[in-house]
């Protein structure tokens, strides 16, 4: 009881003593357990709260330097790969060499050199000198008028000319005709196993390479056509060409000779170095500990370095002609085979240059990087504001929305394994192809973010510009929880 006289007064101040000196009980015991709890915090750490443990600075520095090596490797091996696989295709592949050797039959320089070759062949073979001059000297001896004889006289030579004119007038509508290009086309689909035997030292083909090193195209069909279409005229002097073994030199080099010695080597090369280079740029972006920045760094070398290859395609069209000009062929032809031999180097170039750096973009894009993630968070809060706004309007894809977003991962990686599939697999490779794919990717990127619907945004009136409470991080822009660049 209290001074008062209050026994309820005195019930409540001894309860609140009571409380008051549990809390301070409480409060002691609190703060001696934080007290032990820091003391033994660098040797046992609560359990749940560990520090994740940091790999030593020398096997962060190896892993480096091994990753730098693998991908360094794999680029400069690049350009050594797509080479090799042009040589193979268009040696062993019939449909590419047809593709890229037959166009040479409608170009005017290679169809001038063609008629010349043959004209100065079939000269060789039949004297239209003496042969006319024996015909004239018998018609004189048939004891002719001397106005006839003098007659005889003055056509000789013009006679002697236009044998020679019909030659190469005959040999133009040959070589020019349509019928030549589809012989020609036939011809050297019909012989693209005799290439290959060339390369093996078979001279006998329609490409022959001599012991010596030397190339050259066998005119014997050639000829034998135009003596056909001479007699089929009644140029009777033609009858008297015989059957003819001619090869016109195009080019001589020591270094063919050991070309052909390496044939099955390259042909092995062809297939292994496009898939070395491609495995170690692969095995040095996994090696490395931020993978994404080292598959930006990998994509961007790699397309420098086809950059140079197709800079030195371009340059080495001036050494390809001055090596064969004038000695085998006119500057103009050796320039038009070498721009036949060259375009699917060029064009694998371009394609693989550009891929490289449309993964470099794609890695940076889906990256840590500030950039990409204002990027990313531009088209997912776009993609909200849009499904927000035709939800109020009453358009909603519904069932198939949440199936969308549920299947969200899966879809975007289809979407990256048939794009790397495109550029390992697809033949010829063209920047065309490459960009389309990228395009294509792009699109249905784009379309999964409109057309998912997440849980909790479509099914609530949600104002424009509000973001909503359920949306996960990925909606929001931000990276996900379990996104890593390191191990």
């Amino acid at each position: 009881m209290d001074q008062t006289g209050n026994p309820e007064a005195e019930t409540t101040e001894a309860a609140l003593a009571r409380l008051a000196d549990e809390n301070a009980r409480l409060r002691a015991r609190l703060d001696a357990a934080e007290s032990a709890a820091a003391a033994s915090a660098e040797t046992v750490p609560l359990p749940g709260l560990a520090a994740p443990t940091v790999p030593p600075p020398s096997r962060q520095r190896w892993r480096a330097v091994l990753a730098v090596a693998l991908i360094a490797f794999g680029v400069l091996l690049a350009p050594v790969a797509v080479v090799s696989q042009w040589t193979k295709n268009v040696v062993t592949d019939t449909d590419t060499f047809v593709a890229t050797v037959a166009p040479l039959a409608d170009d005017p320089a290679f169809q001038a050199f063609l008629v010349t070759e043959i004209v100065t062949v079939v000269e060789e073979q039949v004297d239209i000198e003496t042969v006319a001059t024996d015909l004239f000297d018998g018609l004189a001896a048939l004891d002719l008028p001397p106005r006839a004889q003098d007659a005889l006289a003055l056509l000789e030579g013009p006679a002697i000319e236009g044998v020679r004119s019909l030659i190469r007038t005959s040999a133009e509508r040959v070589v020019a005709s349509d019928a030549f290009a589809t012989v020609w086309e036939d011809a050297l689909r019909l012989s693209q196993t005799q290439i290959i035997a060339a390369l093996e030292g078979d001279t006998s083909s329609a490409l022959a390479i001599s012991d010596t090193g030397e190339v050259g195209i066998q005119l014997g069909p050639i000829i034998a056509e135009v003596k056909q279409q001479l007699v089929a005229q009644g140029i009777g002097l033609a009858a008297n060409i015989p059957e003819i073994d001619r090869t016109i030199p195009l080019a001589q080099s020591d270094a063919l000779v050991q070309a052909r010695t390496a044939y099955q080597l390259l042909n092995l090369t062809g297939t292994v170095l496009p898939w070395a280079s491609l495995l170690l740029i692969v095995a040095g972006v996994l090696v490395a500990r931020r993978r994404s920045l080292a598959l930006i760094w990998a994509g961007i070398t790699l397309g420098l370095s086809m950059a140079l290859l197709a800079a030195g395609v371009s340059v080495g069209r001036l050494f390809f002609v001055n090596a064969l000009s004038p000695v085998y062929l006119p500057s103009d032809l050796a320039g038009t085979v070498y721009d036949s031999l060259v375009p699917l180097v060029y064009a694998s170039a371009l394609s693989v240059g550009l891929a490289a750096v449309t993964v470099a973009i794609v890695a940076y894009l889906a990256g840590r990087f500030r950039g990409a993630t204002a990027v990313r968070r531009l088209v997912t809060d776009g993609g909200r504001h849009l499904r927000a706004s035709a939800a109020r309007s009453g358009v909603t894809t519904g069932r198939f929305g949440l199936r969308l977003y549920r299947a969200r991962r899966f879809i975007r990686a289809f979407v990256g394994i048939g794009a790397a599939a495109v550029a390992l697999f697809w033949r010829p490779l063209t920047p065309a192809v490459i960009i389309w794919t990228a395009v294509l990717a792009l699109i249905v990127v784009l379309l999964l973010e409109l057309l998912q619907r997440p849980p909790r945004v479509e099914n609530e009136s949600v104002p424009v510009g509000v973001g909503p409470t359920g949306a996960s991080p990925a909606d929001r822009g931000a990276p996900p929880a379990n996104w890593d660049d390191a191990d």
